[in-house]
């Protein structure tokens, strides 16, 4: 997958994805990394949409903190994408 073909914005997402992943201890890249990357790096948009949709964000970040947590942690490694993550991504 060639990640140049992503808007500058997308690219910073998969970026705090990643960082997200690392951060955690986590080094399978899951949908949940990719959603919380999102969010963080689109939090103007994403409150936006979240408050026309009636969501509550503070309620979706603990659920997703809590599956990060969830997660097994490992030390050394490179994060990699899952295949659930990789479709995301190719779609």
């Amino acid at each position: 997958m060639n990640f140049n073909n992503f808007t500058i914005k997308s690219q910073e997402a998969l970026q705090q994805t990643i960082e997200l992943c690392r951060n955690a201890g986590n080094q399978v890249i899951e949908p949940v990394h990719l959603l919380k990357g999102v969010m963080i790096t689109g939090d103007a948009i994403i409150k936006f949409l979240f408050q026309k949709l009636s969501v509550n964000g503070s309620n979706v970040d603990a659920l997703i903190d809590k599956a990060m947590a969830s997660f097994p942690k490992v030390s050394g490694g490179e994060p990699y994408f899952s295949r659930t993550t990789n479709e995301i991504l190719s779609r």
